[in-house]
């Protein structure tokens, strides 16, 4: 991948991977001029493009039906969130004949099941953690801090304590109704929020912090 420029484009943060080295920087604080000079560029984005406007030659990624033992549960399988399907062919490569539970925590909360053939049997997406904090302007809050307290004497941190409670629970009911059906199941955890989240989960993880970027790379491979 020597001279190749991958960039992941979320809705919170551009991150990118050039010869081993990755960087993130927040949307308001991108533009193009931080991206090193690179031959080719692939780009995952389920944010705004515009933000590479000016970068020529770039290849956004679509996801796809099948790619190599990954095979998409979608009907319509472009719908396919290009960052979930990136992330799935990518654990796959990492972790295979396994079943995986991949879960995605950053602006959204993704969760995507596939069995050890490959086959993707669905997901579901939710609010992340800073979008539940904004979803009712009379309680809104900023705060990043993840706090499991049962209860709070204020409404500030009533509402912080309640969207984090909220968020974990939703994330281990989805894993302990995984386990029961699957038996044998390997979790992988991702996103900004990975390791916020791991820290606190009644289950063992597994983290793999780029795991877009690196499905991104599998992608460049296959093209070359």
């Amino acid at each position: 991948m020597h001279n190749i420029l991958l960039i992941d484009i979320g809705n919170t943060a551009v991150k990118w991977q050039f010869n081993g080295s990755h960087t993130r920087v927040l949307i308001p604080d991108f533009n193009i001029d931080l991206l090193p000079k690179s031959d080719k560029v692939f780009v995952s984005c389920v944010g705004d493009k515009t933000v590479l406007k000016g970068l020529n030659k770039a290849i956004f990624v679509k996801s796809q039906a099948q790619f190599s033992r990954f095979k998409s549960a979608y009907k319509v399988p472009e719908n396919l969130g290009v960052d979930r399907f990136l992330a799935m062919i990518s654990a796959i490569e990492q972790l295979p004949n396994q079943t995986l539970l991949i879960i995605d925590a950053g602006s959204a909360l993704t969760f995507d099941l596939v069995r050890e053939n490959g086959e993707h049997q669905g997901g579901l997406i939710m609010p992340g953690l800073g979008v539940l904090r904004r979803s009712f302007t009379q309680f809104e809050s900023h705060s990043k801090i993840l706090t499991l307290a049962p209860l709070a004497n204020n409404t500030e941190d009533a509402w912080v304590f309640g969207t984090g409670n909220m968020l974990m629970g939703a994330i281990n009911t989805q894993i302990d109704a995984h386990l029961e059906q699957q038996g044998d199941l390997k979790i992988i955890l991702t996103g900004g929020d990975a390791k916020m989240i791991a820290y606190r989960l009644a289950h063992l993880v597994e983290i793999k912090e780029n795991l877009v970027l690196d499905g991104l790379a599998l992608y460049a491979q296959s093209c070359n």
